[in-house]
């Protein structure tokens, strides 16, 4: 992702509240029907000319639920962490 992981946890805290917990090594999303963890590890940043962008690498692991709960949450994560485009 271009973000770093500051931006990542602002974004899904926005969304979910206090829902979100921070690990050790990323974060906790605690949904009703599901838990996902997002393993966080900043990489070297992308330079396009004068453009420095951060990359972040977000590993995601299904802590509690069934398949069709983890997909759902992760699909209202993707959703809160769109950004505007062209």
């Amino acid at each position: 992702m271009s973000c770093t992981p500051d931006e990542f946890r602002r974004c899904l805290v926005l969304a979910f509240g206090d829902a979100v917990s921070v690990t050790p090594d990323g974060l906790l999303l605690a949904g009703d029907d599901a838990s996902l963890h997002f393993a966080l590890s900043e990489q070297h940043p992308r330079r396009i000319a004068a453009l420095q962008l951060s990359t972040l690498r977000v590993e995601i692991s299904v802590r509690a639920g069934d398949e069709a709960a983890a997909r759902r949450l992760l699909a209202q994560v993707d959703r809160a962490t769109l950004r505007g485009g062209g």
